[in-house]
């Protein structure tokens, strides 16, 4: 998997992934208006190309192709233990299918960085075993035909169990990343 790294002068990491059709610049409006000094991790899904380029294979049936899934979480997982930065707060943050790659990752290594931000995730039947101090915010639109809004607030609801500092932001739009989403998720991440 390919991935660009822009260093910067703080500590703060934020490490991302884009939704279908993205590259690795997709997201890097939305890290420099959350935090314009932090430094980043952007990865290129290599499933598919162009307007088809992926973490995973397309779901069948609104479902995981299983095999595929956990063999790309698997060696994502490889690649980051050989590029992750040390003594650095890490916030993950992904768009749709970037959003639901990380709920993966998520399932193996449930304390894989300080803050995850799921844009536009949906709620695949993930399993989450371990509890985890790991603080996750995640958004929806209304109108949001990809991501069906019931759906992923019964993902929060699951998330709550094992990540308590989780919070949902439902907002009045589609699935499409807005100002105002990216505005609450820099609130949420300040918080911490």
């Amino acid at each position: 998997m390919k991935y660009i790294s822009i260093p910067a002068s703080a500590k703060e990491f934020f490490v991302l992934f884009h939704g279908t059709g993205g590259n690795e610049y997709s997201l890097l409006a939305v890290t420099g208006d959350i935090d314009p000094n932090a430094s980043v991790i952007s990865f290129v899904g290599d499933e598919g190309t162009g307007e088809n380029r992926r973490f995973f294979k397309p779901l069948v049936d609104r479902k995981l192709q299983s095999d595929n899934f956990n063999e790309k979480v698997d060696e994502f997982l490889t690649l980051w233990d050989s590029v992750k930065p040390v003594n650095a707060k890490i916030t993950f943050i992904g768009y749709s299918n970037g959003a639901n790659f990380i709920l993966g990752l998520l399932e193996k290594r449930p304390d894989i960085a300080e803050s995850i931000v799921l844009l536009h995730p949906s709620n695949l039947d993930y399993t989450f075993e371990k509890r985890s101090s790991s603080r996750i915010f995640l958004t929806v639109g209304a109108n949001d035909p990809l991501s069906v809004p019931g759906d992923v607030m019964k993902l929060a609801k699951q998330l709550t169990e094992q990540f308590p500092a989780t919070e949902l932001k439902m907002l009045d739009t589609g699935h499409e990343v807005t100002p105002i989403e990216v505005q609450a998720a820099a609130e949420y991440l300040r918080l911490k």
